[in-house]
């Protein structure tokens, strides 16, 4: 049944119709034809990022908490190898996306078929491949947390257990890592998966702030309960060890609920995560692991800017955010973005992997605005084009659109791994 849901769900993946103007265009973006089968230009791959994620189950088995978390590459500078990024996930997330009417919350999933469903609902969720994916238990996550001494958090709400028992306070809170792990493991039926994420997030920006640079000894998670088979890659205990032996940036998501009656007939609790937001996080963090599920051509975006380049208010993260938005427009796949603080061109650079795309990447004008379109020195391991947004692009953006891109800036990045 989680085959036939993950199969559903890449079939619905979001598209984002945003209008622009380019329908004549739309074909020759989407076709695969003149897609490179070989060629005599040297190609780099992206360095391997770890990726798992911790599902985290309550008394009664429901699905309580979920977090991603990515290794910063060997080959990053300081802190190469060590420390990444963490992304707490909405147990209540719909996997279709908010298309179609069949609502696929992961914590039902979770609840109709066990924890082992997450191998097919995570990645189909977020578009990603893991090495693994822990399932554990409160007790599990406790023992992990345990060495984290009491730390400060805000809560944005009082939360409670399964039966209604107040576990913590609304407000400002000490709370040791064996408390954060029974916030983390806490599910209350009365809740929105939505109002308890809020929790989680504060959870795991304390433990972030708690390793700060990296832990002397870092924490491990021995894992009893089910666990997915791990990859070729390092298992969960390493990927825990990895991550909090260096800085951790903490990027939360950010969802709508799906209310309507004709998109959600059976009135679950389900929310829908941006898709741009999810493309644009994991495509900055870990780019090597993000999927290319659409028909279109593999994307690089690139937005690099000087501050004194950006218009007022306007971030990078929110240039990309825009630009992403338009290419998943016309099902195009964007694998990889970066957004870096150095001078930008004028004109948008289009730097494509062979002659026979050139076509292609002159059409993206109807986006960017005037491009410059080159045959690429050095190509990327499944990417097609490599965009790198102008300031001519600036001008045109729409600064309230731009305004609604992702959150947080992390500091974790691979973008010089691969220049």
């Amino acid at each position: 049944m989680s085959t036939t849901r993950a199969v559903v769900a890449s079939v619905v993946g979001v598209v984002l119709a945003l209008g622009l103007g380019v329908a004549g265009a739309v074909a020759i973006y989407n076709t695969k034809d003149g897609q490179v089968q070989g060629s005599d230009v040297p190609e780099v791959p992206f360095p391997p990022t770890p990726t798992g994620a911790v599902a985290v189950l309550d008394a009664r088995g429901a699905l309580a908490s979920v977090v991603v978390l990515t290794i910063r590459p060997d080959t990053d500078g300081d802190d190469a190898g060590v420390g990444g990024t963490i992304v707490p996930v909405p147990v209540s997330a719909d996997v279709s996306g908010g298309a179609g009417t069949e609502r696929l919350p992961i914590d039902e999933t979770v609840a109709l078929f066990g924890g082992s469903s997450l191998d097919d609902e995570l990645p189909a969720l977020l578009g990603l491949s893991f090495d693994q994916i822990a399932v554990v238990t409160e007790a599990e996550l406790s023992a992990m947390l345990a060495p984290i001494g009491a730390t400060e958090l805000t809560l944005p709400a009082a939360m409670t257990g399964s039966d209604g028992t107040v576990i913590a306070e609304a407000g400002l809170q000490r709370l040791t890592g064996a408390q954060m792990a029974t916030l983390l493991a806490a599910r209350d039926p009365d809740l929105t998966g939505a109002e308890e994420y809020e929790a989680d997030v504060a959870v795991w920006r304390a433990v972030a702030g708690s390793v700060a640079e990296g832990l002397a000894t870092p924490l491990t998670l021995q894992v009893e309960s089910s666990t997915s088979p791990a990859t070729a890659g390092p298992n969960i205990d390493e990927l825990i060890g990895r991550l909090t032996s260096g800085p951790i940036a903490v990027q939360a998501l950010r969802s709508d609920p799906i209310v309507s009656i004709d998109l959600n007939p059976r009135g679950v609790d389900a929310v829908a995560l941006d898709r741009v937001e999810v493309t644009v996080t994991f495509g900055h963090v870990a780019p090597g692991r993000v999927a290319a599920p659409y028909t279109g051509y593999t994307y690089r975006v690139v937005g690099a800017f000087s501050d004194d380049q950006l218009p007022n208010g306007i971030r990078r993260l929110d240039v990309v955010y825009t630009a992403t938005k338009a290419l998943l427009g016309l099902n195009a796949n964007v694998r990889s973005v970066s957004a870096e603080d150095s001078e930008g061109p004028s004109s948008t650079i289009v730097d494509v992997a062979n002659e026979s795309l050139v076509p292609a990447g002159e059409l993206l004008s109807d986006i960017f605005g005037p491009v410059e379109v080159r045959i690429a020195d050095t190509r990327i391991t499944g990417i097609d084009m490599v965009v790198s947004l102008g300031t001519e692009y600036l001008t045109s953006l729409d600064t309230a659109a731009a305004g609604s891109g992702p959150g947080v800036e992390s500091d974790t990045t691979v973008e010089d791994t691969v220049d």
